[in-house]
C-alpha cells in the first residue's frame, strides 16, 4: 500500500505533463475552431490527471484542497467540452447561450471547491490516528444531487449524439471520430463502474489511471490521426452543387429544405421556401406527391411552357421505419422528352425499343364479355421469360390466370370503381424452373385499360439477403453477433414453455491471448465457436456477445438434457486445439440458467447463467476435468 502511494501520484504526474504537453502540441498545430476543443479537452483530461496524482495517499489538507478544487474544476467541464466537440463535428456549434447555460452547474461546483473551507459542502477533514481523513465527494449532497446528475447525463447525451450521428459523417471521418468515441468512452466506463457499482476500491484513482493507459491512444488520434485537423465534409454545399433540383417535404408536403437549383425553379430562396407547400397551385404534381407517400416514384411533369422535368419521388423515413416525408427530384428531361416524341413517330422503332426491352412489359384489355375481366393483349419477349410460357399461350390468356403477377391484387386495385385510377407498384416472389427470382411489377392505367412493366430484382434482393446476413453474423467465428442472437434468440424463447439459457467462456483467454499472439486468439475463437455449433441441434441459438462470451438459448428441453448438453460443450471445447502449429488447452466455463424457474426475459437470464457461471470459476480446473456432472450441477443456478 505504501509502494502505490508513493508510486501512484508520480506515475499520474508523469501523465498529465505529458497530456499538458499534447494539448500545447494540439493548439499550435492549427488555428482552427475544432483545434481549440480537442486542445481544450486534453489539457482538462490533464488537469482531471493531475488532480488525482495530488489527492492519492496525501495527508496535507491544503495539497488536498488543491487536487479536490482541480478535480471537481476538470470533471465538471469536460463533458462540456465533449459535447463541443459533438457539435462541432455533426450538426454545427450551439448558440453562445446554450454553452453559458451548460456552463453554469461546473462553475458553480468549481466556486464551492474554492471555497469550500468556509461551508464544507464538497468534502470534509476528520483528524484520526492515522492523520487527517477526507470524506468522499458522495457523501455530500451537491455532487451527488447536481454535479453527478449534470456530467454524467451530459457526457452520456454527447456519446450518444455522435453514435447517432457517424452516418451523416463521412465514410473517412468515421474511424478518426470512433476512436476518439472510443479513448472517451472507456474512463467513463471505469468511473461508473468504480463509483457505482462498487468496483474496486473507492479511494484508488481508477479513472485517472484508465486515462493515463490511454494516453498512448491519445497520442495515436491527436499525432497520427491528426484528429485536431478533422474537418466534417460539407454536406450541404455538395447538395447544393447538385444540378438537379431537390426539395424535402414533409409527410404535409411543407418544404423543410431546397437546394440552390431548387430555388431557381421554384423562384425563390430557400429561407422563404421553407413552410411552404410544394406545388400547391399544381394539381398534377400534387398527385404524384400523393402516389408516392409509400413507394418510390418517377414521372415525367411539363412544369412551366418550356421546360419538361422527370420528377423522382421516394418516402423519407425514419431509422425505425416511419415515414417523415418525401425527397423530390426534378430532372431535366426536355431534350430526352423531345427525342421520345421523335421516336414515338416511328412505331416499328418504338417496338423494336419494347421488345429488346430487358424490363418485361405486358398489356391487358377488358375482356369484352365482362367488365372485371382482364386479358393479355401483349407481351414482349422478356414478359415471356419471366411469367413462361409461349408468346401464342401468353398473349390472350386471360389475367387470373397469371398467378405469378399477382392477379387479385392488380384486379382489385383497377376494378375499384370508387377511387381514381392509379399506378400501383409492389413486389412479388416467383418461380422460373427451379430457379427463385424476384419481380417488382408498376402497373399503369392506359384509358380502360392497363400495362404492366416486370423488372427483375432478384439480384438486388439477394445483395439484401446478404447484406441483412453479414450484419447479424460475427464476422471472426460465423456464429450469430449480439444483435443477431438477441433477435433469434427471443423468438426462440416465445415458443418454448421450458428449456435454458447458457452462457460460456474460456479461461485465462487473455493470458492465451498473450502469450501466443492475437491471430492465434482469434483461431482459438474460431475453433471454440465451431465445436459449440457441433454440439447443439439446429434449432438451438448461439451467438457471440463479444470478447471470449458466447451465449446458448436451448428451447424445449429437459433439467436433464440441458446438464448432460451442457457437460459435452464444456468436455468438447476443453479438448486440446491445434492453433498455427502448436497444441493450445484451454478450458471453458459454463453457467446455466433454467426457464421459467429464473424467468422468460433473455437479458435476465443471461445475467443469471453469467453469475452461474462466474460462480462455478471457483471450481479448480482439475476438480471440473474429473467430475463433469458435478461441476455442471454446480454451475447451474440455484
Amino acid at each position: 500500500m505504501i509502494a502505490l502511494v508513493t508510486i501512484v501520484p508520480l506515475v499520474l504526474a508523469v501523465f498529465a505533463v505529458l497530456y499538458l504537453g499534447l494539448a500545447v502540441y494540439v493548439a499550435h498545430a492549427t488555428r482552427k475552431s475544432a483545434n481549440v476543443l480537442i486542445s481544450g479537452f486534453l489539457a482538462l483530461i490533464a488537469c482531471y490527471v493531475a488532480s488525482a496524482a495530488l489527492c492519492y495517499g496525501a495527508t496535507d489538507a491544503s495539497l488536498f484542497g488543491i487536487g479536490r478544487v482541480l478535480t471537481l474544476f476538470s470533471a465538471g467541464f469536460i463533458p462540456v467540452m465533449f459535447f463541443l466537440v459533438y457539435r462541432e463535428y455533426t450538426v454545427g456549434a450551439p448558440h453562445p447561450a446554450v454553452v453559458a447555460v451548460l456552463s453554469i452547474i461546473p462553475v458553480a461546483t468549481t466556486v464551492l471547491a474554492l471555497t469550500n473551507a468556509q461551508h464544507g459542502m464538497i468534502w470534509s477533514a476528520v483528524e484520526a490516528e492515522t492523520g487527517l481523513v477526507f470524506s468522499a465527494f458522495k457523501e455530500h449532497a451537491w455532487y451527488t444531487y447536481v454535479h453527478v446528475p449534470f456530467a454524467y447525463s451530459l457526457f452520456a447525451y454527447a456519446a450518444f449524439a455522435i453514435i447517432v450521428h457517424l452516418p451523416m459523417i463521412a465514410p473517412a471521418h468515421r474511424r478518426i471520430i470512433g476512436m476518439m468515441l472510443t479513448c472517451a468512452l472507456l474512463p467513463y466506463a471505469v468511473n461508473i463502474a468504480n463509483n457505482f457499482l462498487g468496483m474496486g476500491p473507492p479511494d484508488f484513482p481508477f479513472t485517472a489511471s484508465s486515462l493515463a493507459l490511454l494516453f498512448p491512444f491519445m497520442a495515436y488520434v491527436s499525432l497520427k490521426l491528426r484528429v485536431h485537423e478533422f474537418s466534417p465534409l460539407a454536406y450541404k454545399t455538395l447538395f447544393d452543387h447538385v444540378r438537379d433540383p431537390i426539395v424535402v417535404v414533409d409527410t404535409n408536403q411543407a418544404i423543410i429544405c431546397a437546394n440552390r437549383a431548387a430555388e431557381e425553379l421554384l423562384g425563390g430562396k430557400e429561407k422563404e421556401l421553407i413552410g411552404r407547400g410544394l406545388w400547391d397551385e399544381f394539381p398534377v404534381a400534387r398527385d404524384i406527391l400523393e402516389q408516392a407517400k409509400e413507394l418510390d416514384l418517377t414521372q415525367t411533369l411539363r412544369i412551366d411552357s418550356s421546360k419538361t422535368y422527370e420528377v423522382s419521388v421516394g418516402p423519407l423515413t425514419a431509422r425505425r421505419g416511419q415515414q417523415v416525408g418525401m425527397v423530390v427530384v426534378c430532372r431535366d428531361v426536355t431534350e430526352k422528352r423531345k427525342a421520345q416524341i421523335q421516336l414515338a413517330d416511328s412505331e416499328h422503332l418504338v417496338r423494336t425499343l419494347i421488345e429488346t426491352s430487358s424490363n418485361g412489359i405486358l398489356r391487358f384489355a377488358r375482356d369484352g364479355d365482362t367488365d372485371d375481366e382482364y386479358r393479355c393483349v401483349f407481351a414482349n419477349r422478356s414478359a415471356e421469360t419471366f411469367v413462361g410460357g409461349k408468346k401464342e399461350t401468353l398473349v390472350g390468356a386471360r389475367l387470373d390466370e397469371l398467378e405469378q403477377l399477382d392477379p387479385g391484387r392488380l384486379s382489385r386495385h383497377f376494378n375499384d370503381h370508387d377511387k381514381k385510377r392509379t399506378q400501383l407498384s409492389f413486389e412479388v416472389r416467383t418461380k422460373h424452373g427451379k430457379l427463385d427470382f424476384w419481380l417488382r411489377i408498376v402497373a399503369e392505367p392506359v384509358g380502360a385499360d392497363f400495362s404492366l412493366t416486370l423488372i427483375d430484382i432478384t439480384s438486388r434482393k439477394r445483395e439484401e439477403d446478404k447484406m441483412m446476413t453479414e450484419a447479424l453474423c460475427d464476422p471472426l467465428t460465423g456464429v450469430l453477433n449480439r444483435r443477431g442472437f438477441e433477435q433469434e434468440a427471443k423468438n426462440a424463447l416465445r415458443g418454448t414453455s421450458d428449456g435454458a439459457v447458457l452462457y460460456l467462456d474460456l479461461n485465462h483467454f487473455k493470458t492465451i491471448n498473450d502469450r501466443f499472439g492475437h491471430k492465434a486468439g482469434d483461431a482459438l475463437l474460431k475453433a471454440f465457436g465451431h465445436r459449440l455449433e457441433f454440439c447443439l441441434r439446429p434449432e438451438d441459438v448461439l451467438g457471440r456477445l463479444g470478447g471470449d462470451e458466447f451465449a446458448i438459448v436451448l428451447p424445449d428441453v429437459g433439467l436433464d438434457d440441458v446438464r448432460r448438453i451442457a457437460e459435452r460443450l464444456v468436455r468438447t471445447a476443453s479438448e486440446a486445439y491445434i492453433i498455427q502449429g502448436q497444441e493450445i488447452t484451454c478450458t471453458a466455463s459454463v453457467g446455466i440458467a433454467l426457464i421459467p424457474t429464473h424467468g422468460q426475459d433473455l437479458w435476465h437470464l443471461l445475467d443469471v447463467a453469467d453469475e452461474a457461471m462466474y460462480a462455478a470459476k471457483a471450481i479448480p480446473d482439475e476438480e471440473a476435468a474429473n467430475d463433469r456432472a458435478a461441476y455442471v450441477e454446480a454451475a447451474t443456478a440455484s
